[in-house]
C-alpha cells in the first residue's frame, strides 16, 4: 500500500502507523467524499476462514454500537487479499504516547479514564461482543478529555489483554506510567493496590464480573483531598484585642464629641428657655426667684439618666472615651450613648412649690403666697369695690311769687289764680 494510490474507493493520503497487526492510514472516500482512518489487517488474516468468519460477524454487530466512548465503524469488508475497517478520524493522542511523554497521571483522572473506557466496554458487552481487547495503544484521548476505544470490532487475538483484565492494566499504566509487570508484585498508589490486584487476578472468576464493578471499586478508592493550607498568618490574640479595643475607642470618641456638639449646636439655634432634664433631690436648696416654680417628680431607676450640662462659651467641650478591657477575637459593638429620656410630668396631687419671702417692705397678698405687695395693698387679684350711691342734690327755693310744682322739688311756677 502506498500514499496516493487507491484502496478501493479509498485514497490513501498518509500511513499513520504500521506493524504487525497491519497498517493504518489517512484516506479520503471517494464516493462520499469525506476522510476516513483506514486499518487494513495483515494479507494472512485473509487465509484463515474462520478468522474471516469472525472478522465478517463482530465487526458486523460493531457497526451498530452507538457510545460517545466507542469509535464508530463507517465500513468494513475485504478489498483484494486485505480484510479492513473504515472508522472517522480522531482529534487527539493515543493514551500510551501520552503517558510516555507526560508521565504519570493523578489518581482522579486515571479512574476518570477507566470509568469512560468501562461505559465502552459495557456497551460493547451489551452488543453480544464477549471479548473486547482493551489497552493503552488502542485508546485515544480527544483535546477535550473524551476517551474513546478503538478497533471495536476487530476479533481478539489469543493472548491479548481484554475486558477486565485489560481494563485494570490501564488503570496501572496510568497511575504508574509503566506497562503493567506480570512477573512482580505491582507497587500502584496507597488505595489502588487491592483494586489492582483483583483486577488482574490469575483466576478469572475471583476478577471483578465486569469493567462497571471495576471502575466502581476504583473510584471508592480513591483518597479525599486534603483541603489547602491557608498561607495566611493567623493574627496574635493580643494583638488582635489591642486593635478591636483601640477601634471602640475611637469610634466611641466620635459618637460622643457628635452629641456634645450637637447639644452646643441645637441650643444656640433653639430659643433660651431649653428645658434639661435633672435629677430631683431632697437636698436641693430654694431655688432662685428666676427659676421656674414646677418641681419634677422623682423617676424611676428605669428612667433616671445622667444629667447633660452644657458646656460654658469659654470651655471646649471634653468627650472622654470609656476605657475598655481586652476582648474576645469576635468584633465588639460599637458604644452607644444613652438616650435622652424626657423628664415625666408630676403626677396628680404633688407636693406645691417652695413659696419664697418678699424682698423688705413688701409681703404676700394675700398671705401666705399672694404676690408681693406694700402693706395695706388690695389684693392683686381682689374684686373692685362698687362705688357708694351719690348724695341727693339740694333743692333751692324758689323766688318769691313762685313755688315748686309740685313740691317739693319740682320746677318752680307762679301760683295758680282762684
Amino acid at each position: 500500500m502506498q500514499a496516493g494510490t487507491l484502496f478501493g474507493k479509498y485514497r490513501l493520503d498518509r500511513p499513520l502507523t504500521v506493524d504487525v497487526s497491519g497498517e493504518v492510514w489517512a484516506a479520503f472516500d471517494t464516493v462520499t467524499f469525506r476522510h476516513v482512518v483506514v486499518r487494513a489487517l495483515p494479507p494472512d488474516a485473509t487465509e484463515d476462514d474462520e478468522f474471516c468468519d469472525r472478522f465478517e460477524r463482530e465487526a458486523g454487530i460493531a457497526a451498530h454500537i452507538r457510545n460517545p466512548h466507542v469509535v464508530p465503524i463507517h465500513d468494513f469488508g475485504q478489498i483484494g487479499n486485505r480484510l479492513f475497517l473504515a472508522t472517522p478520524p480522531t482529534q487527539g493522542t493515543n493514551l500510551r504516547t501520552l503517558l510516555q511523554s507526560t508521565g504519570p497521571m493523578d489518581v482522579s483522572r486515571a479512574v476518570g479514564v477507566v470509568e469512560q473506557l468501562a461505559s465502552a466496554l459495557e456497551a460493547v458487552r451489551a452488543a453480544g461482543l464477549v471479548e473486547q481487547e482493551v489497552s493503552s495503544a488502542n485508546v485515544v484521548v480527544q483535546d477535550g478529555g473524551l476517551i474513546q476505544l478503538t478497533d471495536v470490532g476487530l476479533p481478539v487475538i489469543l493472548g491479548v489483554a481484554s475486558g477486565v483484565y485489560g481494563l485494570t492494566c490501564v488503570l496501572y499504566e496510568c497511575l504508574t506510567g509503566e506497562v503493567f509487570p506480570t512477573s512482580e508484585i505491582p507497587t500502584p498508589p496507597v488505595g489502588m493496590a487491592a483494586v489492582i490486584a483483583r483486577g488482574t487476578a490469575v483466576d478469572p472468576a475471583r476478577r471483578y464480573r465486569s469493567a462497571g464493578e471495576l471502575a466502581a471499586a476504583a473510584r471508592v478508592a480513591v483518597p479525599p483531598q486534603q483541603p489547602a493550607a491557608d498561607p495566611t498568618p493567623a493574627t496574635p490574640p493580643i494583638a488582635r484585642n489591642r486593635r478591636l479595643v483601640a477601634a471602640g475607642l475611637a469610634l466611641a470618641a466620635i459618637i460622643a464629641a457628635a452629641i456634645v456638639g450637637g447639644v452646643i449646636i441645637g441650643s444656640g439655634a433653639s430659643s433660651p428657655q431649653v428645658a434639661v432634664p435633672t435629677p430631683s433631690s431632697s437636698a436641693a436648696g430654694p431655688a432662685s426667684p428666676s427659676s421656674s416654680p414646677t418641681a419634677t417628680a422623682n423617676p424611676t431607676a428605669a428612667e433616671q439618666v445622667p444629667p447633660v450640662q452644657a458646656p460654658s462659651p469659654t470651655q471646649a467641650p471634653v468627650a472622654e472615651a470609656p476605657i475598655q478591657e481586652e476582648v474576645a477575637p469576635a468584633p465588639a459593638p460599637a458604644p452607644q450613648s444613652p438616650p435622652l429620656v424626657p423628664t415625666p410630668a408630676p403626677p396628680p396631687g404633688a407636693s406645691a412649690p417652695q413659696v419664697l419671702p418678699c424682698y423688705p417692705g413688701y409681703e404676700h397678698t394675700p398671705p401666705p403666697d399672694g404676690p408681693c405687695l406694700p402693706p395695706g395693698s388690695p389684693p392683686a387679684n381682689a374684686p373692685a369695690p362698687a362705688p357708694a350711691p351719690a348724695p341727693a342734690p339740694e333743692v333751692l327755693p324758689c323766688y318769691p311769687g313762685y313755688e315748686h310744682t309740685p313740691p317739693p322739688d319740682g320746677p318752680c311756677w307762679a301760683p295758680a289764680g282762684p
